[in-house]
């Protein structure tokens, strides 16, 4: 049995999808960039969460 058989009978599973090996890295590093860029945002957003919870309201609305 000649080699390129051996390959063929191993490789019939599901192929590797090539776009989601192209994208899922560049995805990461788009929402990486997108939370280093708004940190302080998010940071000061939870502070003031932080200080309405500490005065003693149990309700957002």
């Amino acid at each position: 049995m000649s080699l390129f058989k051996l390959w063929t009978k191993a490789s019939r599973g599901r192929r590797l999808n090539l776009k989601r090996v192209i994208f899922f890295p560049l995805i990461v590093y788009a929402v990486y960039l997108l939370m280093d860029s708004f940190m302080p945002l998010f940071m000061l957003g939870f502070v003031v969460w932080l200080l309405y919870n500490w005065t003693g309201k149990r309700r957002f609305w």
